[in-house]
């Protein structure tokens, strides 16, 4: 019997199984992705020049993109934490513009951006612990008068501070943010440090980062000296940066629910040994410092007790085009990349609307505008788009890296019979082309015929 190998619209010859999918002519089925189909993009220059002045000039001074980057990155972050008294109404509910930043990349490719962005908010931070200092020394002289007295012993005021350590304890987590009506910032340029206090702490503390990222109820009891601590709306903020392995210790795989709540960037191999001497950095530090001054300026006007909440919004066009973009974005990555990374979208979206909500607030308070309502203005609400788009990719790039979570028995069971189903039914497809009866299939496969009429007859 002669064969007939002419070719159909899938690149295939009759005398071959049809696949379950289609091949694109010209496709090369031979070479695999380069790995630039990895590389996370950085920020153009529209990014930059779009940002509020307070931000867009601090970020002109720096003389290395990628530096520039990392200083944004880890700017939004501290930043947020630093807002107190906005807030915006975001999926039934009001959420403040807390974010949690993640920098990976392996020593010496660039992450000294960081120190920088600790300036900002390392004023605020000095200020308040000069606060506590005050406290304590009244807080001891009170002891001491109720003792003499016979008086019950006054509150201990707590330690005052902004940044929040990371070598820390559940406990002691809770204990700083009560301590601080509920605020702070975790910085830890060692991503691993914080990776090694959630292994070893009873319980972990893990759970208080997810539930600081969407602002919920934390409680926590201690059995020694049965003390009962509860935050009623925390408002944490995060940054962490380290190298990919030391990032795994922290978040191993996509399952883990840290991975959806970070902001990711991702910083590429820097082969080229930077101008150490470059004299233009000079002028870095007394910059940075005057720029930490600025922000303890905003900070101290919108944390003065006697001031309502700011409220944010998104205009009307501005929310109908943010639901066009996020759905046609959770499409795209559930369909090209994994539904796995369908929560990481979600919460894009949260992301993306706390960082509008900063954007306009930084704008407005350089006018000294501190209006009870604010609406995002389009420069920002298009801004914090374009940079939550470069950074889905950066996390869509983390992911790849990411080792794939190891299936359950079952589930490696299932895959292994889909992947016998289908090679059988290839096999069925080819001895039919062939002239071979049903019955002649079946046999030949050990199949029931049933089995074989009803693949082979199914459009």
């Amino acid at each position: 019997m002669s064969k007939d190998t002419s070719q159909t619209a899938n690149g295939q010859t009759d005398n071959e199984p049809r696949l379950p999918f289609s091949i694109p002519q010209g496709a090369d089925l031979e070479t695999p992705p380069t790995p630039e189909t990895k590389t996370a993009q950085g920020f153009p220059d529209a990014i930059f020049n779009d940002l509020p002045d307070v931000l867009k000039n601090a970020c002109n001074v720096l003389t290395e993109q990628t530096e520039k980057e990392v200083f944004l990155v880890g700017a939004f972050a501290v930043i947020s934490g630093i807002l107190p008294n906005v807030r915006g109404f975001y999926d039934g509910g009001y959420t403040c513009p807390n974010l949690f930043a993640y920098i990976i990349g392996q020593y010496g490719t660039g992450k000294g951006g960081l120190k920088l962005a600790y300036k900002i908010a390392q004023p605020i931070h000095a200020k308040r612990r000069e606060l506590s200092k005050d406290l304590q020394r009244t807080y001891k002289q009170k002891c001491i008068e109720a003792k003499e007295n016979g008086e019950d012993e006054p509150e201990n005021p707590g330690n005052k501070m902004l940044y929040i350590p990371a070598n820390n304890s559940k406990s002691g987590i809770v204990e700083n943010l009560a301590d601080n009506d509920g605020a702070g910032v975790l910085f830890e340029t060692e991503g691993d440090t914080l990776a090694d206090a959630i292994k070893t702490d009873y319980g972990g503390f893990s759970d208080i980062l997810r539930k600081g990222f969407h602002q919920e109820p934390i409680s926590f009891f201690r059995r020694v000296g049965r003390e009962f601590r509860e935050i009623e709306t925390p408002r944490l903020s995060v940054v962490l940066t380290s190298t990919p392995d030391q990032y795994q210790k922290l978040i191993p795989n996509i399952q883990n629910g840290l991975f959806s709540r970070f902001l990711h960037y991702r910083l590429s191999p820097n082969r080229d040994f930077k101008d150490v001497f470059d004299p233009a950095k000079n002028a870095y530090q007394d910059y940075f410092n005057g720029l930490g001054q600025t922000f303890l300026n905003y900070y101290e006007t919108l944390a003065e007790p006697e001031n309502d909440p700011i409220l944010f919004d998104l205009r009307d066009s501005q929310k109908a085009h943010f639901l066009t973009v996020f759905r046609d974005w959770k499409t795209e990555v559930g369909e090209y990349v994994s539904t796995d990374l369908d929560g990481t979208v979600n919460r894009l979206g949260l992301i993306c609307f706390r960082l509008a909500m900063q954007l306009t607030s930084l704008r407005n308070f350089e006018q000294a505008d501190y209006s009870k309502t604010m609406l995002c203005d389009d420069i920002d609400f298009y801004n914090a788009l374009r940079i939550v788009e470069i950074l889905k990719g950066h996390a869509i790039a983390v992911f790849y890296d990411l080792p794939n979570p190891a299936m359950s028995r079952d589930a490696t069971k299932y895959e292994t019979e889909l992947s016998t189903k289908a090679a059988t039914v290839a096999r069925a497809q080819l001895l039919k082309k062939q002239g071979k009866t049903f019955a002649e299939i079946a046999t030949a496969l050990g199949e029931s015929k049933t089995n074989i009429y009803r693949w082979l007859t199914r459009k």
